[in-house]
C-alpha cells in the first residue's frame, strides 16, 4: 500500500481545527498537522480548501443505496457499505430489526462474512420491545426479554453484537441487561414506555445508551419526566436523528444544550431507500412509502429515515449554531467512545486508523478513506 499525503487542508480535532498535513503510511495516520519532507513514494491529494476529518461513524443503520442489512446477503452489506462511504461513514454498525429468528441469525452471518468494509459489528433493535412503542418494527416477532431468549437469537455470534436496544419496563429485562453487558455488547433504551423511575433502574444496572432518543418512547411531561427525562438528567449517551423530519431543530437545541457535545451520537436510521427517489420500498418485508424524502409506513409511522451523515452534521450545525469540531466530535470520537474504539478510531491521531472524509464548507464530500485506502473520490489528484 503506498504512502497517502493530505496536503494543505484544515484538520478537524476535537479542540478546533488546524491547519496542516495528515501522512498514511500502512493504513495508519503516520504524521498529523505538519510533514517535514514529501515523501518519495507517496500519492498526493490537494486539500485545499477542504477539511480533513476523522471518518464518520454512523452507529445505528439499516441499509441504504437499494440493499438493507435484513437481506442477509454479503452483496447487500458491501452495497450499504458503499453507498454510505460516498457521504463519509467509514465505520457503521449493521442494524437488525425483528424478524424471524433464522432471518435475524442470516443477517448476522452475511455480516460476518462479508469483505471488510467497515462493518463493526450488528445493532439489534430488538426484539425485546413492546407492542405499545413498535414504531416501524414488526410486533409479531418482538421476544420478551431473557438471558435464553438472548442467547439462543446470537449464538456464534456474540462477538458481532455492539448494542441491543431493550425496554427496561418489560418483566425480565434487568436479566437480559446483565446479559448484553456478559457478551460485551451497550444496552440500550429504546422502543418503550418506561417511566423516569424504571429507566432510572436499568441506566444503574448497566444500561448506557437511549435508542433514537424521543422516537418509540416516554416522552418528557412535568409530572412524569419518563425515558427522555431521564436521559436529560444523567450523562448516558444518546443518539439523535438529525433529518429535521424525526426531531424538531428546536428539539435538537434543547438536547445540545442539556447533553453538551461529549454525550450525543449522531445517526441516520437509514433504510435501504436511502440514496433512491421518492416512491414505494420495504423494511424488513413491510411496505414503506418515501415521498419528499420521508419514509413511512402505510399509517403514517416513520419508517428510519434516508439520510447520510454528511447531512446529518450539516443539520446539527445549522439546528444547534455549534462549531464543525463539535458536530464532527457527535458523528466521531462520541460514538467511538461508546463502543470503546476511541484508542483505534474517531479523531486524527498518529497510529490510529486512518480512516479520514475530506469534505468542502458545503459538507460535500470530496474523498472517504478507509484503512488508509480511498474508497470514495474526486476531484485533483497528483
Amino acid at each position: 500500500m503506498a504512502d497517502l499525503w493530505l496536503r494543505g487542508g484544515e484538520l478537524v480535532t476535537p479542540h478546533g481545527l488546524v491547519g496542516g498535513d495528515c501522512l498514511i503510511r500502512d493504513g495508519k495516520i503516520a504524521a498529523v498537522g505538519r510533514v517535514d519532507a514529501e515523501p518519495a513514494s507517496a500519492e498526493v491529494l490537494d486539500a485545499g480548501g477542504c477539511y480533513v476529518a476523522p471518518g464518520f461513524i454512523d452507529l445505528h443503520v439499516h441499509g441504504g443505496g437499494g440493499a438493507e442489512f435484513m437481506d442477509a446477503t454479503p452483496d447487500a452489506v458491501g452495497t450499504i457499505a458503499t453507498f454510505h462511504a460516498a457521504h463519509g461513514t467509514t465505520t457503521l454498525l449493521a442494524g437488525l430489526l425483528p424478524a424471524p429468528a433464522d432471518t435475524m441469525r442470516r443477517a448476522m452471518i452475511a455480516v460476518s462474512e462479508a469483505a471488510p468494509c467497515g462493518i463493526a459489528g450488528v445493532y439489534l433493535e430488538g426484539p425485546f420491545v413492546p407492542p405499545s412503542k413498535p414504531g416501524a418494527l414488526d410486533g409479531r416477532w418482538f421476544l420478551t426479554p431473557s438471558p435464553d431468549a438472548f442467547r439462543n437469537l446470537v449464538h456464534g455470534h456474540e462477538r458481532l453484537v455492539k448494542v441491543v436496544t431493550l425496554a427496561p419496563e418489560l418483566p425480565g429485562a434487568d436479566e437480559l441487561l446483565r446479559e448484553v453487558l456478559a457478551v460485551g455488547a451497550v444496552p440500550a433504551i429504546g422502543h418503550t414506555a418506561a417511566t423516569y423511575e424504571e429507566t432510572m433502574a436499568a441506566l444503574r444496572c448497566g444500561a448506557q445508551h437511549f435508542t433514537h432518543l424521543w422516537n418509540a418512547m416516554s416522552g418528557l411531561h412535568h409530572r412524569e419526566p419518563g425515558a427522555v427525562g431521564a436521559a436529560l438528567d444523567t450523562d448516558a449517551w444518546v443518539e439523535l436523528i438529525v433529518d429535521g423530519v424525526h426531531l424538531h431543530p428546536a428539539t435538537v437545541r434543547l438536547m445540545a444544550k442539556a447533553k453538551g457535545f461529549d454525550r450525543i451520537c449522531l445517526v441516520t436510521d437509514a433504510i435501504g431507500a436511502a440514496g433512491l427517489p421518492d416512491g414505494d420500498y420495504a423494511l424488513a418485508g413491510l411496505p414503506v412509502h418515501v415521498h419528499d424524502g420521508v419514509a413511512r409506513l402505510a399509517d403514517g409511522t416513520l419508517a428510519g429515515s434516508t439520510l447520510t451523515m454528511d447531512r446529518a452534521v450539516r443539520n446539527f450545525m445549522e439546528f444547534t449554531g455549534c462549531s464543525l469540531p463539535e458536530a464532527v466530535r457527535c458523528a466521531t470520537l462520541n460514538p467511538a467512545r461508546l463502543l470503546g474504539i476511541a484508542d483505534r478510531k474517531g479523531s486524527l491521531g498518529v497510529g490510529k486508523d486512518a480512516d479520514i472524509v475530506v469534505f468542502d464548507a458545503g459538507l460535500t464530500v470530496h474523498y472517504t478513506i478507509r484503512g488508509g485506502e480511498i474508497v470514495y473520490g474526486w476531484g485533483h489528484r497528483r
